[in-house]
């Protein structure tokens, strides 16, 4: 159904995509920015930016359709490996380039799914619905350690472990350039990027955010790092490191030619390289130490997959 809107004087020098989420508060913003690219938004008869500045007496066309449905349908093609289980939780090792939970950019084909599969009941654990049993989450391209809660009272306690910082969790990651110190802190804050709803920057203000890293091996043009986050942001090792100027080989979404930011040590690598053969940003989540509702403390480990410990082995004869 279409929708027409005049724009009136107290709506001028609005953003479109703004002004729209006033007018669509079930659609984000992000869904809302597609739309206005994709032409479903039309001023004055022409497609504009979202970021366009709106006019008094402009006219908008919108027939903006309904996002897809996101779907917690169970899957039985997604693989992964099972590491542990108990009563109470899951641990995987999650493989690169699977999504772990429905959004509205990938409706299906995720973790969740699979999960779905083989534990229908999970579909009851948790605060969010499309994120049934989660209390923490990798990114599509990070590979390695994930624990999923089983029922309520576990996802209670291990949401209150993650809360208070008492889960340990180590990753391998391959940097490009070589750091200023062969270890420690970085100490930030991160906030999410207003260019770019997807992504995070280092800010002035915004969530704390702390990383204790250490080289665990030079290259030639890279440093195979441990990276041990002590908040759980998103994005937060690759984040920082890019911050840094040695941002996480492969890593297309935060790479950058740039030196490191105004105020960050001034170890940035001149330019960016990425490793024979990487297709994927080179972060993995090796280790996982957490103490389980059952009261046993526990250290899971998952060794480097394949695909980087090719990488590393290509870079030796460099």
């Amino acid at each position: 159904m279409k929708k027409i809107f005049q724009i009136e004087k107290d709506s001028a020098k609005q953003r479109l995509d703004k002004f729209l989420t006033k007018h669509y508060p079930d659609y984000s913003r992000a869904y809302l920015q597609k739309a206005i690219k994709a032409g479903a938004v039309l001023v004055n008869k022409e497609i504009k930016k979202p970021s366009y500045l709106l006019k008094e007496k402009d006219k908008i066309e919108a027939v903006v359709l309904p996002p897809e449905k996101i779907s917690l349908k169970p899957d039985p093609s997604i693989k992964f490996k099972i590491i542990y289980e108990d009563k109470n939780v899951i641990v995987i090792d999650k493989p690169a380039g699977l999504t772990v939970h429905p959004s509205a950019t990938q409706k299906t084909g995720t973790l969740i799914n699979g999960l779905l599969t083989r534990y229908p009941r999970l579909a009851e654990v948790g605060e969010d619905p499309t994120r049934p049993g989660l209390v923490h989450r990798l990114d599509k391209d990070t590979s390695g350690l994930m624990i999923i809660a089983k029922n309520n009272s576990a996802f209670d306690w291990l949401k209150k472990q993650f809360q208070e910082r008492k889960v340990v969790k180590k990753y391998i990651a391959l940097i490009v350039g070589r750091p200023k110190n062969a270890s420690g802190e970085i100490k930030t804050f991160i906030s999410r990027s207003k260019s770019d709803p997807t992504k995070q920057k280092v800010s002035a203000s915004g969530k704390e955010t702390i990383t204790f890293y250490k080289t665990i091996k030079n290259f030639r043009h890279f440093t195979l790092i441990e990276a041990q986050p002590k908040t759980g942001r998103m994005h937060q090792i690759r984040v920082q490191l890019a911050w840094l100027g040695n941002p996480v080989a492969g890593d297309k979404k935060y790479e950058s030619a740039k030196p490191a930011a105004k105020g960050a040590p001034q170890s940035a690598a001149k330019k960016i390289i990425c490793p024979p053969n990487l297709k994927r940003q080179f972060l993995h989540a090796a280790q996982l130490a957490i103490c389980l509702p059952n009261g046993q403390k526990k250290v899971f480990t998952s060794p480097l997959p394949s695909d980087l410990l090719a990488v590393l082995k290509l870079l030796k004869n460099l």
